[in-house]
């Protein structure tokens, strides 16, 4: 049943997308499965001992707020409601509620169960609705019903682990600004015996949730919040719960992230977690629930559905004609020079730019001077240094004169950019939270090169999913995701005159190499939003490489050393800083 179940989503996949691309998701699927083979011993090595979680029972909280758990339910099977309603109910953390609106219609089954366990445990509150309302009906069903000062959804058939409201409750009570808090999760097979595929979530990351809705489960938020943002809408059903997320991500003073998994999501045949395309509408959904939230933000852009079901991109347009100046900081010739170009020239679509090169002063020849006065559709400058600084600081300094109102570091060895690169860049960068906007640079061996950066990664800050081939999307499709990063690669990136000018431009401090971070790092201090744009594609030459060995930055480290010493909340400290491919950082 589950081969012909498996042959049917194929079938659909190649019909939509083609053979070539079904093969990529096939091999991409089983190298994953390969990194996490062993998770469910990892996962079960991190739950508290027993002696542990008794002394979670006996622990008092200087505040001990009632934790709604609000379920909707719809003829569950009673196999599964048991499971659910246990899991709930053995709590480390005992202040809690469990809500729950039974919509089932005329199957009594449900309400049988439920009723049995209450006469067990007075924590249970229940709602016997006279129709089926919907997911979202039936879930403010159950919301109507909570009195606690927090809320927290869990779908019918699944499942919480046995010290996951003690976690949020002590999180809270460190941070009790917190109104909205999330927790990592996995998937639990339908028999309840195998637990699979962990989503290690980053911090709150709000381009990424245009996305996607990585928050999805364990979500607790603040009962006020959830009033506020208007509850649960039926018109996005099927994507009910991104929508209300959104939502109170708009209203919510502090977002925190518990970096846990303490949530599994049952995965059987009708549901979305084992079969994506079981649930088309709810995509549809998820899509309009994007597109409310940009207008609610006063946001232009257009959400376009990507590959993946559910996932999405959101293009930015472009304001007006700025002018740009793509800097390119290592030119190291005029072979280099006519290549690169070229490139700039291919699929061109904006027209306002100049070219600025940067050059030592033993580059200066009559060949570079010669080719810069014959090529007229491009505007180039060249700016030579001089032996007492280096292209970073002496663009620093020569920024202000500049009437472009946006650089774009480029590369030099870039030799393909895809159609509309330049707008991409643009769209994003023009946004007002936007600092700096970087893309993705592939080598003409088709592997992932430049473009986000992982704090720890492999030394002070790495280059995420590199290596990846083209065409593969990573762990979660992230390496295809719009999102934020502390930083993104100076390979190719953007950012507006007035930024780059507020933080002082290139800091004279710090190592070279890491000018890029340092630069976005200042950006972020100033409360913007470094992005990802993976849209932004990038072909550069490929060239005989050395082996990397781990130096110090010794500079870069002092200055940051408060940062780096804790995990990249854009990360995962469950993944590893030794390999870029998100394996779990245990596995060795």
């Amino acid at each position: 049943m589950k081969n012909v179940s498996y042959a049917k989503r194929g079938y659909q996949y190649v019909k939509n997308y083609g053979v070539v691309r079904l093969h990529r998701k096939v091999q991409e699927r089983l190298y994953r499965n390969s990194l996490e083979k062993g998770y469910q011993d990892w996962m079960v090595r991190c739950r508290p001992a027993g002696s542990e979680k008794e002394l979670q029972r006996s622990h008092h909280f200087d505040q001990n707020p009632c934790i709604s758990i609000v379920v909707p339910v719809y003829r569950t099977p009673e196999k599964f409601l048991r499971e659910m309603i246990e899991s709930v109910l053995s709590q480390t953390y005992s202040n809690l509620e469990l809500c729950i609106a039974d919509g089932s219609g005329e199957d009594c089954t449900a309400e049988t169960v439920i009723r049995s366990y209450m006469g067990r445990d007075s924590r249970i509150r229940y709602s016997r609705l006279p129709e089926n309302l919907g997911i979202a009906g039936n879930t403010n069903a159950a919301l109507s019903l909570a009195s606690g000062e927090y809320v927290a959804v869990l779908d019918h058939d699944d499942l919480l682990e046995e010290h996951a409201l003690f976690e949020v409750v002590k999180w809270l009570s460190k941070h009790p600004q917190t109104d909205l808090l999330y927790t990592d999760e996995d998937k639990v097979s339908f028999d309840s015996s195998v637990y699979f595929q962990p989503h290690f979530k980053p911090d709150f990351n709000p381009d990424l949730l245009r996305s996607n809705n990585y928050i999805c489960h364990l979500l607790v938020v603040k009962k006020t919040l959830a009033e506020d943002a208007g509850m649960y809408r039926q018109e996005y059903d099927g994507a009910q719960d991104y929508d209300f997320i959104l939502r109170c991500t708009e209203r919510a003073v502090r977002i925190g992230h518990i970096p846990k998994v303490l949530y599994h999501w049952r995965c059987h045949e009708a549901s979305t977690a084992a079969n994506p395309e079981s649930k088309r509408y709810a995509y549809e959904a998820g899509k309009r629930a994007v597109e409310d939230h940009l207008k609610r933000q006063g946001v232009a852009g257009k959400v376009e559905d990507m590959e993946n079901p559910g996932f999405y991109r959101v293009i930015y347009p472009v304001s007006g004609l700025p002018k740009v100046s793509i800097i390119v900081l290592d030119m190291p010739g005029l072979p280099v020079l006519k290549r690169f170009m070229k490139a700039v020239g291919q699929n061109r679509t904006y027209g306002n730019l100049e070219v600025l090169v940067l050059l030592n002063e033993s580059q200066k020849n009559k060949l570079i001077l010669n080719f810069i006065k014959e090529h007229r559709q491009t505007p180039i400058k060249v700016v030579y240094c001089t032996s007492a600084c280096n292209k970073f600081v002496t663009f620093s300094r020569l920024a202000e004169k500049l009437d472009s109102e946006y650089f774009l570091f480029l590369e030099s060895r870039i030799e393909q950019m895809d159609r509309g690169w330049m707008e991409s860049f643009l769209g994003n960068a023009q946004r007002r939270s936007a600092g700096a906007v970087g893309g993705r640079i592939y080598d003409s061996g088709r592997k992932l090169r430049y473009g986000a950066k992982i704090l720890g990664l492999n030394g002070p800050a790495g280059d995420a999913f590199a290596g990846l081939l083209k065409g593969y999307t990573g762990y979660f499709h992230k390496a295809s995701l719009q999102q934020n990063y502390h930083a993104v690669s100076g390979k190719a990136m953007m950012v507006s005159k007035a930024h780059f000018l507020e933080v002082g431009g290139f800091s004279e401090d710090v190592e070279d190499r890491l000018k890029d971070v340092d630069l976005c790092l200042k950006l972020e201090n100033l409360g913007l939003w470094n992005i990802y744009e993976p849209g932004i594609v990038l072909t550069e030459r490929k060239r005989v490489r050395r082996k990397k060995t781990f130096r110090r930055a010794v500079a870069f480290e002092k200055k940051w050393k408060e940062l780096l010493q804790e995990p990249d909340g854009y990360y995962n400290c469950n993944l590893s800083l030794e390999d870029t491919d998100c394996r779990i950082q245990e596995f060795r």
